[in-house]
């Protein structure tokens, strides 16, 4: 009795608009799924309108979430809403991970998430003392995805990369008993429909969203069309996500708009590339600062990946000796590598 009456407050308090926006999410599911799958998707429903009635803050005010991968565009998005209307109607949620690397084998869960961070203990070799904050952060993340009001549209902010479309994957599985409308709002495409850079595009930039600006953002938001995801998009995307958290890989790739898994030495040829145009720069075969070589392979490779794991692979390549260093390998910023001469011609 005590669910039935908060369900009762809690749709009383709903606005003309959110009650429209609910009846055309319940009567469009109804088309598309099976009654099993429907009954599903009800009860969701009933739980968090329940949840509404619990906090009210929330009715009338958060129209929108956003869903953003990474904290610089995190930042830069918060920055572009600051003094707008925007602040009060739409709420950031940030993942802050580089999902494009490492294992997502039931990341969903608790024990995913933990697998997954062991992962980079043993193979990342810088500070973790902030490691257990970062899991943390992880998981809650996941539950405020999971607490997603009803009739809250969801803007998911991607890019033309492995780990922003990973993520867009694995959401859409979070949010697979959700009946809010989706939208994608991809930023490599909104830079080229709003402006005319031919060369940028053929030289994919932007590789991120978190090399765009606060500004660009919030031109994109307002300018860029979206269009609610269909079902069968939703559920292709779901389904997808769904075999990422099933099959053991530590590398994704993002080509010919989909998603590969690749080797761990995918990127370990143009290690090798940028390191002889380095020592070729330098004049003289000298030992260079890892930090050096790692930030020259991240401002030119196509496949966004972070510095970490470009670092990892520089290891393995010394641990092939392939390179050789000095200093300590704690660290990038402790130790400096140079080719093995006999690679440089």
């Amino acid at each position: 009795m005590e669910n039935i009456n908060q369900l009762k407050h809690a749709i009383s308090k709903l606005e003309e608009r959110e009650a429209k926006a609910l009846l055309n999410l319940i009567f469009l599911s109804s088309e598309q799924f099976e009654e099993d799958k429907m009954i599903g998707l009800l009860q969701s429903l009933k739980k968090s309108l329940i949840q509404v009635s619990r906090n009210e803050e929330k009715i009338g005010h958060l129209q929108s979430v956003h869903i953003v991968f990474g904290d610089s565009p995190a930042d830069s998005l918060k920055a572009a809403f600051h003094n707008t209307p925007y602040e009060k109607t739409e709420e950031i949620i940030v993942l802050s991970d580089i999902l494009s690397v490492g294992p997502l084998e039931s990341l969903h869960t608790k024990m995913g998430i933990e697998k997954r961070f062991q992962w980079f203990k043993e193979n990342y070799r810088d500070d973790f003392n902030y490691l257990e904050e970062y899991k943390q952060g992880i998981l809650k993340t996941i539950e405020k995805i999971k607490g997603i009001l009803p009739y809250q549209q969801i803007i998911i902010w991607t890019c033309e990369n492995a780990a922003e479309q990973t993520g867009l994957r694995i959401i859409l599985c979070l949010l697979q008993n959700k009946v809010n409308e989706v939208f994608e709002l991809n930023t490599f495409k909104a830079f080229h429909e709003i402006y005319s850079y031919p060369m940028l595009e053929e030289e994919q930039f932007p590789r991120t969203t978190g090399e765009l600006t606060s500004e660009q953002l919030l031109e994109f938001y307002e300018k860029f069309e979206l269009s609610p995801m269909n079902i069968a998009k939703r559920q292709a995307f779901r389904d997808e996500g769904q075999n990422l958290l099933l099959i053991k890989s530590h590398l994704r790739t993002w080509e010919h708009d989909k998603l590969w898994h690749s080797d761990g030495e995918r990127d370990d040829d143009f290690i090798i590339h940028c390191a002889k145009k380095l020592h070729k720069e330098q004049g003289t075969y000298d030992y260079m600062k890892a930090a050096r070589l790692i930030g020259e392979v991240i401002g030119h490779m196509k496949q966004y990946t972070g510095d970490e794991w470009i670092e990892y692979r520089l290891r393995d390549l010394i641990s092939r000796e392939i390179f050789t260093y000095k200093g300590d390998l704690s660290a990038m910023r402790l130790y400096e590598v140079k080719l093995k001469e006999e690679l440089l011609g």
